[in-house]
């Protein structure tokens, strides 16, 4: 009895929900861009110690003081996007990497992820957050490690700011975990914390304002009135 009033509850809110978002629904899917290009500054944290050393800046994070990360995003539907990245880093030589010190190299990832984005979710009643997860594979070439080419499983996450309706500012970070050997004890696991700045395309071929039947039938019967009142 206490499941079927459960279920009973949620079909309820589910429809109040369904209501509540009609003022919103578009002829089409939702579109709130084509493509999205970003420029990040990245972060790679290598030390080793799994996730105790996560914002430990001065002595885990090889950051360089240039952007060094290119994000390319497709959009396709109801919040479901693909991008690509690809970045450069370097370890500095006063960072751990693996619990060692002195290590110098090269960091060269490209990941291919598939991407959610909850602004699909409630737009368009709060434009400027777009928070979202992503997962997929990836591949990094590391010089200067035991390794140097690992295959990767990813999964992170982050925010987008739009403080103008084209342009706006992500904060993201990536878990990448090495496909073989280990998956989770290995020292080929890192992250990366990335910060920079994005650009998207709008999609307008498959977006109307639903009110515009409606505001086109007003006008017609504001006509005739007039012109009835004329005459």
């Amino acid at each position: 009895m206490n499941m079927l009033k459960r279920t009973l509850a949620l079909i309820v809110l589910l429809v109040s929900a369904q209501a509540y978002a009609q003022p919103y629904k578009t002829v089409k899917p939702y579109k709130p861009y084509k493509w999205m290009f970003g420029l990040h500054w990245s972060a790679i944290e290598d030390d080793g110690n799994k996730f105790g050393g996560m914002f430990n800046v001065n002595q885990s994070w090889n950051l360089k003081p240039y952007p060094t990360m290119l994000t390319i995003d497709r959009y396709f539907v109801y919040g479901w996007s693909a991008e690509f990245t690809a970045n450069y880093g370097q370890y500095a030589g006063n960072r751990l990497v693996n619990d060692t010190m002195n290590v110098t190299g090269m960091n060269l990832s490209a990941d291919l992820h598939a991407k959610y984005s909850f602004y699909n979710l409630y737009a368009p009643r709060a434009r400027w957050i777009d928070p979202y997860l992503v997962a997929g594979p990836g591949f990094t070439y590391r010089t200067g490690t035991a390794d140097p080419y690992v295959v990767t499983a990813n999964i992170g996450g982050g925010v987008n700011f739009w403080f103008i309706n084209w342009m706006g500012i992500r904060l993201s970070s990536t878990a990448k975990f090495s496909v073989f050997p280990g998956f989770w004890d290995t020292s080929n696991n890192y992250l990366q914390y990335n910060a920079g700045i994005v650009f998207r395309t709008p999609d307008q071929s498959t977006y109307r304002s639903p009110n515009k039947r409606q505001h086109k039938w007003v006008n017609k019967r504001s006509r005739k009135y007039k012109k009835k009142g004329g005459q």
